[in-house]
């Protein structure tokens, strides 16, 4: 069976920069960067441990240059670093601390499935410094390198670290001598994503077009933290400009059908993914339709037949249009009498698959299939009705109704 696969969030590679602990602080506002390690606001969190109470908390943001890598930062925005299990000794206050990715992009990688050798980086950017004079030192890092200055000690987390997700746990200890009752330090996260400059992404996934149609594109760029950067300029580029051409954002089908691709792009920023485009006729159909269709060797090669639920010359395939308002729920069916083994997507006005069904989970179709769905956005939905089998043929009979 064909499954609906979540698709990726976009990534990128940089910096980041918070506190060791999990207290708030306001939103720092981020620039998109000229290259790869070129240099961008950074914004540090301070932090002030307690010897007496055995605790860690965190003030205000401070602002400060970079110049040796690209840096962002936000504590609980961008990156989350959490203590826990404080301990106070005769001369070592120690903790754990846990790395949590906030931005859609993973840590610790540039091409989202190898691990980067330097991993991701927690680095002090200053201190930690007594507040009560005596003095203070990173007693167990993971290595010293040049961040934002020289000689700075850091813990490395040797893991890829996914969109919302969190490290294990290394222990920190900072070693102090008799004198100190407290002392502050900045901290900051270092490490590398696939897409350093930002990226353009909410292009449509699947694009499916009637032959001669024409096309608005639309797509979002984002900087490599994930803000929106509106009126950037987004150049479109067709892989078969014979099948589809490009005009600005204009994308227009030929009288030919197939598939092709469609890239969008923002001066060094790429596209997360690409659209796929299938030009093939469709039958728009409204609520209360019913009609006998057929599946057959002559009709167009399926627009979301892949894993991914992308084009694919494995299976033929039925388009069919239906405007769906938010809210409405509409209900298809594929009725083949339990003789062709069908399957069905609902894709939304973006080219998002959104519901999928092979056999029908009611059990009175059989093999056939039946997809209950309620819109989120109100729009033209595209279905497409394929066989579970490749290049599998025969006929059904369709039924849509809206409520």
């Amino acid at each position: 069976m064909k499954n609906l696969l979540s698709r990726k969030l976009p990534l990128l590679a940089i910096t980041l920069v918070a506190a060791a602990c999990s207290d708030t602080v306001g939103p720092v506002e981020q620039t998109p960067e000229p290259g790869p390690k070129g240099p961008a606001p950074l914004a540090a969190v301070s932090c002030t441990a307690d010897l007496k109470t055995g605790s860690v908390t965190c003030g205000s943001p401070n602002t400060g240059g970079a110049s040796a890598a690209v840096l962002i930062g936000g504590q609980n925005q961008y990156v989350r670093l959490t203590s826990s299990a404080i301990t106070v000794t005769a001369d070592t206050f120690a903790f754990n601390v846990s790395v949590t990715n906030l931005i859609p992009q993973s840590l610790g990688t540039t091409d989202f499935s190898t691990l980067d050798p330097a991993g991701v980086r927690v680095f002090f950017m200053s201190g930690p410094t007594s507040t009560s004079g005596g003095t203070v030192t990173v007693a167990n890092p993971d290595g010293v390198g040049s961040f934002t200055a020289a000689s700075q000690p850091y813990y490395q987390y040797n893991e890829i670290i996914e969109p919302d997700s969190t490290s294990a746990v290394k222990r920190w200890k900072l070693r102090f001598s008799p004198e100190v009752t407290s002392f502050t330090f900045m901290v900051a996260v270092s490490t590398e994503v696939p897409y350093p400059n930002g990226f353009v992404t909410g292009n449509p996934y699947v694009l499916t077009l009637d032959p001669g149609e024409t096309r608005t594109l639309a797509a979002t760029v984002y900087s490599f933290v994930g803000n929106p950067l509106p009126g950037e300029p987004i150049t479109w580029t067709s892989l078969s400009p014979s099948l589809v051409s490009v005009s600005g954002n204009q994308a227009t089908a030929g009288a030919s059908r197939g598939f092709t691709e469609i890239t969008a792009a923002s001066g060094s920023r790429p596209n997360d993914y690409t659209t796929a485009v299938s030009v093939c006729q469709s039958v728009v159909v409204a609520g209360g339709h019913t009609s006998s269709q057929s599946i057959a060797s002559t009709d167009c090669f399926a627009a979301f037949g892949s894993a991914e639920l992308r084009p694919s010359t494995s299976f033929y395939g039925d388009l069919f249009r239906v405007s769906l308002t938010a809210g409405q729920t509409v209900t298809i069916t594929l009725d083949t009498g339990n003789t062709l083994d069908t399957y069905l997507v609902l894709a939304d006005p973006f080219g998002n698959p959104v519901a999928l069904n092979d056999d029908d989970e009611v059990g009175s179709l059989g093999v056939g299939s039946r997809i209950i769905f309620t819109a989120e956005v109100s729009g033209v939905h595209v279905f497409e009705a394929s066989t579970f089998e490749g290049l599998d043929t025969g006929n059904y009979t369709l039924n849509v109704t809206i409520s």
